[in-house]
């Protein structure tokens, strides 16, 4: 499943230990679930297409015609050399992209700036980077809202919109199906409103984003009809947090052999640092085998994921299911268990 997330988290406030009383916790509410288009993403997907036709959704009718118009009126010189040069830079997809949430959303961007210094560090003057991309996605906007293909993409989103309208009492019901099995605490899991994107023409149907770091609202790219890739991007606001509480308390050597436990595909595509390794093995493994009463295949070429499985089944079949949640589980167990592991 491929897969873009966002790894800026709930503020340093809303990771601190949740206060316990009498072994009771406060889990999460049902957010309020909205459909609302992110204009800035979509001009950004449409920017990202612009650029190289073979990004993205390459297949569908609609995505061929997109690369056939930016054939016909590619992006000026200006802008191509401005995006180059953020790729110089170090500036990468995902911070483009968190800076796109911020265009004609002035209250978000203190918050974006705030997360960037201290997860993407290596990006340099990003005030800088900041005021030239809203330069193009304004300029983009003005040229491609007019055009007939503007008004394609339109009633596209529009139809979707209708549609999970329609949807949204199933949606409802399969995050509080994850909510009732994680129990995530609410202040750990801030998310009050949950905001589907309309569906992105330009994204595969296997791809989805994710981005957890606005106060009280998680924002969810993920097609319509791929409810299993929904679930993943939303167990993204309840694993990567506790991840983050987890990364705190496991050694040097845990965190290497959490790596080395990993499959190697899952490093092909997220690197070697343990963090991002441990988040998704821990939502794959429960969206794509556990919840389906499935066995996981193949343990010796991942570990990683027979140790997470072990951890579910021990979590599902904990006797006091009323005090302990996944959060309270898996810190007290998880470090023992990577430590036992050969």
């Amino acid at each position: 499943m491929e897969h873009s997330e966002s790894k800026f988290y709930p503020n340093t406030e809303e990771l601190k230990e949740p206060e316990k009383k009498e072994n009771v916790f406060e889990v999460m509410k049902i957010p309020e679930i909205v459909i609302r288009e992110e204009k800035g993403a979509q001009l950004f997907s449409l920017l990202l297409k612009a650029e190289n036709p073979g990004w993205g959704e390459t297949e569908t009718p609609l995505a061929k015609e997109t690369a056939d118009y930016f054939r016909d009126n590619p992006l000026s010189q200006e802008i191509l050399k401005t995006i180059r040069d953020f790729h110089e830079q170090g500036v990468d997809e995902e911070t483009l992209y968190n800076l796109a949430l911020t265009y004609q959303r002035p209250e978000r961007i203190e918050k974006v700036f705030e997360l960037a210094a201290k997860y993407k560090p290596h990006v340099k003057n990003p005030h800088e980077v900041y005021k030239k991309f809203m330069a193009i996605l304004e300029s983009f906007d003005q040229t491609f809202s007019v055009s007939p293909l503007a008004a394609k993409f339109n009633t596209e989103i529009r139809r979707d919109k209708d549609e999970r309208s329609k949807r949204l009492e199933e949606t409802r019901k399969r995050i509080k199906g994850l909510i009732d099995f994680f129990k995530p605490y609410s202040k750990t899991t801030n998310v009050q409103r949950l905001n589907f994107v309309p569906t992105d023409p330009l994204y595969r149907v296997n791809s989805g984003r994710n981005f957890s770091a606005f106060p009280g609202e998680q924002i969810i790219i993920s097609h319509i009809d791929n409810v299993d890739n929904q679930a993943h991007e939303f167990c993204h606001g309840i694993i990567n947090p506790i991840v983050e509480k987890l990364s705190r308390q496991l050694t040097y050597g845990q965190k290497e052999k959490i790596s080395q436990l990993a499959s190697e595909k899952l490093k092909q595509d997220y690197g070697a640092g343990f963090y991002s390794l441990l988040c998704e093995e821990l939502i794959r493994t429960y969206n794509n085998i556990f919840k389906k009463g499935e066995e996981p295949q193949g343990i010796k070429k991942n570990q990683l994921r027979g140790l997470v499985f072990e951890l579910y089944q021990e979590y599902s079949n904990r006797k006091d299911k009323e005090s302990e949640n996944f959060e309270r589980f898996i810190l007290a167990k998880f470090s023992d268990k990577v430590e036992k592991r050969k």
